[in-house]
């Protein structure tokens, strides 16, 4: 077996491996273009001779963690032909993706799991959940005193706008992944969604929601403001569709509240694991965050699938350095993503022996570690 990067002429072998894998079928009106835009990836295969027998995709990201923009490794595509399956293929394509995204600087990853142990083994962890709320049209309200309008726009209009209000979310959350023009209106903005902004009296966009009604069903797939009033006019919005739907399906951060100002707040409310990352390579990770302790911090971290991770990294006002010592606090690659990036408390991780180590070290360590939670609405 032979990994190597795949090249153009060999495309049309990668589609028709992906829809084998995921069971769909792509026109020959839009084959051409879903070729084109392969070559926004960095995609690599497992030979076996000339035949491919598997292969994933690395896509080009940046992501805000505490308002600092990092580039992102996104893990796509991963497929694998049924006869060559659980041969140790999408182990082998995984450790050399670890490795050309450390080359690449793309010191964290994020993947859609297929399942959420399978690549745990491999060093990523959950990160990113979201609330769902089912709300039956009857429980629907309205606020008084919103003095703003919403309009709804037309097709691909007011992008500039909508990614405005969207990135007022990276000062509340983190894993939010930086959008381009194009992301826009090839992945957010499809044609079955419709966007309608809240403009407050100066004229400011400053909410928006992203939805479409089908079967009598309101389904929000983003509802993002910048502050009460917006959240309001928004939420306003909404409820005047009560006479013509008898369901509002929401999709919202994990860590949302808003089922409790309904009157009867006992509504339908689930929480579904979705996406998954893992930091690529620690010491830049932590430089990157501009990560430093006044007092002297050491972290042990294990990583068995990007060894160039496993160490100490002490922590001090002079930065970060690797040293050849055993850490006050130890933890696993998964562990040490989840904490940094805000995914899970780190009393939790301690309590639960996810992090062992000395516990007055845990409060030090605390300062390093964001105080925002996660949130991804993207798919790739």
């Amino acid at each position: 077996m032979t990994i190597r990067r795949v090249t153009e002429p060999e495309f049309e072998r990668v589609l028709e491996l992906s829809e084998y894998a995921f069971q769909y079928s792509v026109p020959n009106s839009e084959r051409n273009d879903r070729l084109e835009k392969m070559k926004q990836a960095e995609i690599w295969g497992d030979y076996d001779g000339e035949e491919l027998i598997s292969k994933l995709h690395i896509l080009p990201f940046q992501v805000s963690v505490d308002e600092k923009l990092i580039h992102m490794g996104g893990i796509a595509s991963v497929a694998t032909w049924p006869e060559h399956r659980r041969k140790g293929s999408v182990s082998s394509l995984l450790s050399t993706a670890l490795a050309s995204m450390k080359k690449n600087g793309q010191i964290i990853s994020f993947l859609h799991p297929f399942q959420i142990g399978f690549y745990r083994h491999f060093g990523w962890e959950l990160i990113a959940s979201y609330k769902k709320y089912k709300i039956p049209s009857e429980h629907l309200f309205r606020y008084d005193h919103v003095d703003g309008r919403v309009r709804r726009l037309n097709y691909h209009e007011g992008i500039e706008g909508l990614n405005t209000v969207y990135e007022h979310y990276f000062k509340e959350y983190n894993g939010l992944l930086k959008r381009s023009t194009d992301w826009w209106k090839d992945r957010v903005l499809s044609k079955d969604i419709v966007a309608a902004v809240y403009y407050n009296v100066a004229g400011e966009m400053n909410g928006y929601v992203l939805y479409s009604i089908k079967d009598s069903v309101f389904k929000v797939e983003e509802m993002i403001y910048a502050n009460e009033e917006a959240r309001r006019g928004v939420w306003n919005f909404i409820s005047q569709h009560d006479s013509m739907v008898k369901e509002v399906c929401l999709t919202l951060p994990e860590s949302d509240r808003q089922a409790y100002l309904l009157k009867d707040p006992r509504i339908s409310q689930t929480i579904h694991p979705y996406f998954m990352g893992r930091i690529v390579e620690v010491e830049a990770y932590l430089n990157k965050i501009g990560c430093v302790s006044a007092e002297p911090l050491t972290l042990t971290i294990e990583d068995r699938f990007a060894e160039w991770n496993t160490g100490t990294y002490e922590i001090s006002t002079d930065g970060v350095k690797k040293v050849a010592t055993q850490g006050d606090l130890c933890m696993d690659i998964q562990t040490f993503t989840a904490a940094m990036v805000g995914a899970v408390p780190l009393d939790f991780l301690y309590e639960t022996e996810k992090i062992q180590g000395k516990k007055k070290t845990l409060e030090t360590f605390q300062h390093c570690v964001s105080k925002k939670s996660t949130l991804f609405y993207d798919f790739f």
